[in-house]
């Protein structure tokens, strides 16, 4: 009988390459032999990835030889009593190196059955009206059942054997479809049953590629642009709060619930997915200013506002799905509860595939298994918004991401070509016809209220929107100097006078140094601030202040007056605070590794040149992947262990789980369950 490693050696040049594609992960660093590499495939870690690679149809093929005992002994699956009970294809399971052998004598690779989760089987299916049915039971059945849940789905009764008592709990329950005879004295918990037992919806898995959603791709795109372009939109404007002003933390490091829903009204909506991205994307960080924990912008959000509105979009695609966050369990947002670094790889399988039930169950059937339904849902509605995600399809720019190609160039030419004008209108309105420039988009944002978003937005000129201009340090020319640059055609009249008389007023007190002063000819004004603020008062028209400049501004708004800030000409100064800024801490892509072509060939050649030193090697029998598949298998096994006064025994077994450490397993001649510590164990064979 061939062995793994000899089976490795047989492998043509072709083959070889193959396997090193399927498997890169066991290539790094170069194996020396083939024994070597082997061992590599073997692994549990290693052989985890290769099964999450295999679509239901490669996973059913598995299955059916691991039930024809082929993970023991060689099994022929070009036979079959039907059709249906053959194998199947098994290039893909070849390719990945988990069978090998002809399809005369097909045998599972060491330790395949090992990696996956234990119970689990994609072929089980189940009663309908599950839920129903299960509810319905008599307390005495159903503690059979939540027994067996509990104990890992396998369990060992004589009310299994065909001749048993029909009345017994364990045999109406097979009767009744509940539980699965493996053999006369062994049954086995379908997986969907456990499944509802814990709470989940059962799943069952299509052995048959599902035909793909009709969605025309165009459409796809231009709904995923409009809302990208959305997101952008607004998280630049969350940014550009946090630069005004950062928001604070509380002491672990959370967003509080008070601070999110009043950043919430602030911007008009909810900005938690964007936190998450821009802090993924490293636009966002977590910092300390002024011996304050806060929630600020970092040096590259800088960057990222004076960006095309594709390089934007690409950046925020890429933060999302790099993205550790989640924010529908209903804990604080950042919080280490919060953070789940799986979801990364979770998120890139539900949008590779649209976040579709039926091509997540057949395509990445052992993924989709570990996802529950509010997982796929929350994921496909966060892809929606970012615009990753449209008709349950990926967007171009979403599968350039996946595929690591250029997602700014797939962007791009999605993204509108940018406007750097704009049309106002008599109703104080101002009519963005498309995404504007960064410089426009900054301006506009400043001087307006954005009143309906879109690819095309609405902007609303009203006194506190022109009032938040001036306090940010533009005066009045500068506004009527760029709305006559960019406007079409006329600015109306009623804008002009709007800012003109905001300005009219703004800045008729004004404040300088002394620590600071404060100046008017309005008395009254004089008269207000000093007992608002708390100021010494030196002449009807003149007070003076121990706070700093800038202080003294800020307190003066606060009082709601109007100041600017002059120098000791009475030039204006703009003393418009420098934003504070925290370092960047993004999250990284998900990518899988790799091998380029001369690399590949290097290892080849390494492989080949140390085949003849183990090409027959003498394969020793691993005891504890030995035991695990006899208990899989149900076959008795020979054991050759030490007792605990220190004497060689051999007894004949059938193991019935191996974990913690040790084996329990039936004596069929006593009929008592022993237990042995794996260490004590010297010899495994099959009986």
């Amino acid at each position: 009988m061939s062995t793994f490693t000899q089976a490795l050696t047989e492998l043509s040049e072709e083959e070889l390459k193959l396997l090193i594609d399927a498997r890169p992960d066991a290539f790094f660093p170069t194996p020396p032999s083939l024994g070597s590499l082997a061992t590599r495939l073997s692994l549990p870690g290693s052989v985890a990835l290769a099964l999450r690679s295999l679509n239901a149809a490669d996973l059913r093929a598995l299955e059916r030889l691991a039930d024809a005992g082929a993970e023991l002994d060689p099994v022929d699956a070009s036979l079959g009593e039907r059709p249906d009970a053959l194998p199947g294809n098994l290039t893909r399971l070849r390719e990945r190196a988990l069978v090998y052998g002809p399809d005369t004598a097909v045998r599972i690779a060491p330790g395949t059955l090992s990696a996956l989760p234990p119970g689990w089987r994609i072929s089980d299916t189940a009663p309908d009206d599950l839920e129903a049915r299960l509810a319905a039971l008599p307390a005495r059945e159903r503690q059979v059942l939540e027994t067996l849940a509990n104990a890992g789905g396998v369990g060992t009764t004589k009310s299994a054997a065909t001749d048993a008592n029909p009345d017994t709990p364990v045999a109406r329950l097979i009767a009744a479809g509940f539980l699965v005879r493996a053999d006369s004295s062994t049954v086995r918990l379908p997986r969907p049953i456990r499944d509802v037992l814990a709470g989940h919806r059962p799943r069952i898995f299509p052995t048959e590629p599902p035909a793909l959603p009709e969605a025309d791709l165009a459409e796809v795109n231009e709904i995923a642009a409009s809302q990208g372009l959305e997101a952008v939109r607004q998280l630049r404007q969350l940014i550009t709060a946090l630069l005004a002003r950062p928001v604070a933390l509380n002491k672990d490091g959370t967003v509080g619930v008070r601070v999110l829903a009043a950043l919430e009204k602030e911007l008009g909506f909810d900005p938690s997915l964007l936190i998450t991205i821009g802090e993924s994307a490293g636009l966002i960080g977590r910092g300390s200013v002024d011996n304050a924990d806060v929630l600020a912008a970092t040096r590259d959000a800088l960057s990222w506002l004076d960006a095309t509105l594709s390089d934007q979009w690409a950046v925020l695609l890429a933060g999302w799905v790099a993205s550790p966050w989640r924010i529908d369990t209903g804990h604080k947002l950042l919080s280490a509860e919060s953070h789940v670094p799986e979801l990364r790889h979770a998120r890139a399988t539900i949008l590779r595939h649209g976040g579709e039930m039926q091509q997540l169950l057949f395509h990445a059937p052992l993924a989709a298994s570990g996802m529950r339904d509010a997982l796929i849902d929350a994921v496909v509605a966060e892809g929606q918004a970012v615009g990753a995600l449209a008709q349950h399809v990926p967007s171009s720019p979403a599968t350039a991401l996946l595929d690591g190609s250029d997602v700014a160039a797939a962007a791009k030419d999605l993204v509108p070509d940018e406007v750097g004008y704009v049309i106002a209108q008599a109703d104080m309105t101002v009519l963005a016809p498309g995404p504007l420039t960064p410089e426009a988009a900054r301006f506009i944002e400043r001087i307006a209220d954005l009143e309906s978003p879109g690819l095309a937005s609405v902007w609303r000129v009203t006194e506190a929107s022109i009032r938040n201009a001036l306090d940010s340090g533009l005066t009045s020319a500068q506004m009527h100097d760029w709305l006559a640059e960019h406007v079409v055609g006329e600015v109306p009249q009623g804008i002009s006078f709007l800012i003109d008389d905001v300005a009219r007023t703004h800045g008729s007190i004004r404040a300088g140094s002394a620590l600071s002063y404060v100046r008017s000819d309005d008395e009254a004004l004089i008269a207000t601030a000093a007992q608002q603020c708390g100021l010494r008062v030196l002449a009807p028209t003149v007070a003076v202040s121990e706070l700093p400049l800038g202080q003294l501004i800020a307190a003066l708004r606060e009082a709601g007056l109007q100041p600017i800030a002059e120098d000791a000409q009475g030039i204006e100064l703009n003393v418009a605070p420098e934003p504070s800024l925290v370092p960047a801490t993004p999250s990284t892509l998900p990518r899988p590794r790799t091998v380029d072509p001369a690399q590949r060939d290097r290892i080849v050649e390494t492989l080949r040149s140390g085949a003849t030193e183990d090409s027959a090697p003498a394969e020793q029998s691993d005891t504890l992947e030995t035991l695990r598949a006899a208990a899989r298998g149900r076959r008795h096994v020979t054991l050759g262990y030490v007792d605990k006064s220190g004497r060689g025994r051999t007894l004949t077994v059938l193991p019935l789980s191996v974990n913690a450490g040790q084996v329990d397993a039936l004596d069929e001649a006593t009929e008592r369950v022993v237990r042995i510590a794996l260490p004590r164990i010297t010899r495994v064979t099959l009986a």
